[in-house]
């Protein structure tokens, strides 16, 4: 038994976040119909790089799903879908606001067909407000949110992160949320309802600590000169012999203690927030006995110490450590009585249509 069991999710978005999100539904055991366009599908399908005739991203987002083709401008189409939303739990869509009405297929005329219905609309900006009309990605809404300003070196230029932190965060998680919070309400009320999921909304839920810096001191936070980015030797990242990187989180005293010990540097203890000239000496120093070994035998000496330090990985390594195949993802969370797992492969464009408009 998996907690989503006999929950079925229509998914009609495109790309990443709504992906990533009913993927993480499927599982745990929700049955997940992917609507797509007839002839082109989702446009991840696509995208290079290619791993078995589809997009990888595609691939990696996307098993355990089925697939339905439906032109939903055409009137069979539409009509087939409603059929499918008068049996489903919820709904997943990531058109900008007013697609879904046009279609004449938005929240309010999918809930006359099912008062039970729980309807996903993931967009940048929300239903709502100056900006919701505008295209974007990832990094605008990084941008847009605040992120993007205090990450990067001090110093230095604004950077983007690595990885899609808006989509997968700010949307992914935030419709899973949505969707199991708006579960919980309909087993008391018997009443589905819309979640607006705005990435822009759910990247600035990621700031508070550089929120609770300026309410609390009125100061703007700069990139990199913050305790959590950087600014001191207890939370820095040092280069080592090898080239690669060790990554060092000694924040509490007692693990800047354990570091300072197993480096030989006791003289640092009491300065783990210096400011000024010692602050630069102390990271110089640790930068220069970092670069006497490599960073995999730093991690196997300072490991023993519990001082919160760990060498920065690389995605082959990561595939190895949680011994991930092709096209396989981490499966979270981890649940002990009813856990998650990964489905089969990816449904190919339209292959379940006939399966399930049969059933109707």
């Amino acid at each position: 038994m998996r907690p989503l069991d006999g929950i079925t999710v229509l998914d009609l978005s495109r790309l990443l976040p709504g992906g990533a999100a009913t993927m993480l539904l499927a599982n745990f055991g929700a049955d997940v119909i992917k609507i797509e366009e007839p002839g082109t599908g989702d446009y991840g399908r696509a995208m290079p790089p290619f791993l078995d005739g589809e997009g990888a991203v595609f691939a990696l987002v996307n098993r355990g799903k089925k697939s339905v083709a439906l032109d939903l401008k055409d009137a069979r189409g539409k009509a087939a879908f409603l059929d499918l939303v008068s049996r489903a739990d919820v709904v997943v869509e990531s058109f900008r606001p007013g697609v879904m009405a046009r279609l004449g297929l938005d929240y309010q005329i999918l809930r006359v067909r099912n008062e039970r219905l729980i309807y996903i609309a993931i967009t940048g900006y929300g239903q709502d407000g100056p900006y919701k009309e505008m295209a974007g990605h990832d990094v605008n809404y990084m941008a847009l949110g605040g992120a993007i300003d205090i990450t990067g070196p001090e110093g230095g230029p604004p950077a983007i992160p690595g990885v899609q932190v808006a989509d997968l965060s700010g949307g992914a998680l935030q419709a899973v949320i949505g969707v199991l919070l708006a579960l919980a309400a309909r087993s008391r009320t018997g009443q589905g309802q819309m979640v607006d999921v705005a990435m822009l909304d759910g990247v600035a839920w990621l700031l508070p600590a550089a929120l609770a810096f300026y309410q609390g001191t009125g100061v703007i936070p700069e990139r990199g000169a913050s305790v959590l980015t950087g600014r001191y030797a207890c939370y820095h990242l040092y280069r080592c012999a090898d080239g690669r990187w060790i990554s060092v989180g000694a924040l509490e005293a007692k693990f800047w203690a354990a570091l300072c010990r197993a480096l030989a540097c006791e003289q640092f203890i009491p300065d783990q927030f210096a400011e000024g000239k010692r602050r630069i000496e102390i990271i110089e120093a640790l930068s220069g006995l970092f670069e006497s070994r490599s960073a995999e035998e730093w991690f196997v000496h300072l490991k023993p110490f519990d001082a919160c330090v760990a060498p920065v990985r690389n995605v082959s390594e990561v595939m190895r450590d949680f011994d991930l195949g092709k096209g396989e993802s981490v499966v979270v969370p981890r649940l002990s009585a009813t856990p998650g797992h990964l489905g089969g492969r990816p449904p190919r464009l339209g292959e379940h249509t006939d399966e399930q408009l049969g059933r109707l």
